[in-house]
């Protein structure tokens, strides 16, 4: 009996190690995922509402200008902010080569009727002097989106 006994007390000491061991490595887990979160997040864009402004900064800093034109009831550009925007590689090279603009365009119907948006999302890259450059219509994944920028 008492050999049954001292198997059991092996047997549950071992469980209770294999489970205080599986508990450290997944906090550990928990902590790298963290610090990734928390690198990708060190980059936050700085998007502009006011074009003029974006231009203006565009020709001081030698960056090309970049617009994202959404509205508020577009589902698409809701996607395009959680998934597309979100994106380490986008966000570098938006910090690298871009000024960065929102537009409304059911707030500024005159914006939108100078470069011609019909649809949203819009995605238009222009040149410092307001000029485009590229557009690009309708939802583009990160990968997408990296061949266009």
């Amino acid at each position: 009996m008492d050999y049954l006994k001292k198997i059991l007390l092996v047997f549950v000491v071992v469980v209770v190690c294999v489970g205080i061991i599986f508990t450290i490595s997944s906090f550990q887990g928990q902590n790298n995922s963290k610090q990734l979160q928390n690198q990708n997040d060190q980059i936050n864009l700085q998007w502009n509402t006011d074009l003029n402004s974006a231009l203006k900064l565009s020709q001081k800093s030698n960056k090309l200008v970049f617009i994202d034109f959404y509205a508020d009831w577009c589902g698409y550009c809701k996607e395009l902010n959680k998934e597309t925007f979100t994106d380490q590689k986008v966000k570098e090279k938006f910090a690298q080569k871009y000024v960065l603009v929102k537009i409304n365009g059911d707030l500024y119907p005159d914006i939108t009727s100078k470069y011609k948006v019909y649809g949203y999302p819009t995605l238009l890259i222009l040149d410092s002097n307001g000029n485009e450059i590229k557009r690009q219509t309708g939802f583009v994944s990160a990968t997408e989106l990296l061949n266009i920028i």
